[in-house]
Formats: C-alpha cells, sequence, structure tokens
C-alpha cells in the first residue's frame, strides 16, 4: 500500500454517504456528542462548511460535497490537498501556517472561516478585510438527518491513487 492509498483509505472512513450528496465528518459522533436543532451550511468554494453552535461559538462538524459536483475520488484528493479552519472571533490580523494559497475566506458570526491549499508558507490574513456572510447563510440552515448517511464501501467507488 502506498502512502497515498493509506492516507486516502483513513480519509474514506470519515465518509457518510447521502442520496443527494456526500459528508465528511469533522467531529465523530456529532449528532449525539452536542445539543443542537440545526446545523448552518456556509459554501466555501465548491463545498459547504457545517457548523453548530456549541455555547457562545460556532463549531465546525463537517464538509458537504454535493454528488452533482464531486466524485469520492475528488474529494478524497481535495481533503489531502487542502484545509478548511474556523477561527475564533478574532479582529487582529493573524498567521495561518502551512499554507500554499487561499482559495476562500470569509466571516460567519465574527468566525473567520478560511479554505486554503496547504503549503509552506506562513500568510497573514486581516480578518477586518473580509465579508461577514452570516445573513446570507442563516436562511440555508439544516436540519440533518444522518439515519439516511451510509458508510462508504471504498470497494464500490474508483479511487485514483495516481493524483
Amino acid at each position: 500500500m502506498n502512502f497515498l492509498q493509506y492516507k486516502y483509505n483513513k480519509l474514506i472512513g470519515e465518509l457518510r454517504e447521502y442520496p443527494d450528496c456526500f459528508e465528511y465528518i469533522i467531529i465523530k459522533n456529532y449528532e449525539n456528542a452536542f445539543n443542537f436543532q440545526r446545523t448552518e451550511c456556509i459554501q466555501m468554494d465548491r463545498c459547504f462548511v457545517q457548523v453548530i453552535k456549541s455555547g457562545p461559538s460556532y463549531e465546525m462538524i463537517s464538509f458537504i460535497f454535493f454528488k452533482d459536483d464531486w466524485t469520492v475520488s475528488e474529494i478524497l484528493h481535495f481533503l489531502s490537498e487542502h484545509r478548511i479552519e474556523m477561527f475564533r472571533p478574532i479582529t487582529e490580523p493573524f498567521d495561518i501556517q502551512h499554507v500554499s494559497e487561499i482559495l476562500d475566506a470569509k466571516l460567519f458570526n465574527q468566525h473567520p472561516l478560511v479554505l486554503y491549499k496547504k503549503g509552506k508558507r506562513s500568510i497573514w490574513l486581516d480578518p477586518n478585510m473580509l465579508d461577514e456572510v452570516t445573513e446570507l447563510y442563516e436562511q440555508y440552515n439544516k436540519i440533518n438527518y444522518t439515519g439516511l448517511a451510509t458508510e462508504i464501501d471504498k470497494d464500490k467507488f474508483h479511487i485514483d491513487y495516481s493524483e
């Protein structure tokens, strides 16, 4: 087994399949670990970040990839090459490390959300320069029906390990 195959096998273990999308789980068993009524989805480039309100702040729980736009192989490649982070509310510029380039950045309820390609640089980001998108995305909240989810059978999909 090569390193990329090992990495993809680890990532695929965190994927759930729904009728219309795939969900990459960041916090295992989030549906039982937190007391929440709904999730909120914020688009970051071609995928969506799913967050819940936990106390005074928000927690990123998963990423959503719609089947119309993504294959399992594309999702695994994306996850191995990119990172999405949600930071605590901050007003001062801050440093993001291990970055090649920032692809998308915005504020959701004053929490900086940043999608970047992994790399070796450090990039300073000023949250005061980001658009606050809370009002736009609050209307797109989603209730999770995790009972519809199934685990991904890696043998069911063709995964290209040569990327």
